[in-house]
């Protein structure tokens, strides 16, 4: 057993959803990307080079919770500067 019950894939899952869907294009409304997409997106990124969609999905999760407090700041400016701009 790897210690990675379920939960922690569902985790990883929603988190690297996130990661991706903070990188996407922005609305008036907001992410324009839900974590459906952002999953699609990064299923067809692990079949291209070839790693399990699980593994990335870990890669981005990890990615996800070691930002920094400026880099979640970026991306809220980001954010609201897009969403003021529409």
């Amino acid at each position: 057993m790897t210690g990675h019950t379920p939960h922690n894939v569902h985790t990883d899952s929603a988190d690297s959803a996130d990661f991706i869907r903070a990188l996407g294009p922005v609305t008036k409304q907001g992410l324009a990307l839900s974590q459906r997409d952002a999953s699609k997106i990064r299923e067809g990124i692990a079949a291209a080079i070839g790693i399990s969609d699980a593994e990335l999905a870990r890669q981005l999760s990890k990615a996800q919770r070691a930002k920094s407090q400026a880099d979640i700041d970026a991306e809220t400016t980001r954010l609201i500067q897009a969403m003021q701009s529409h």
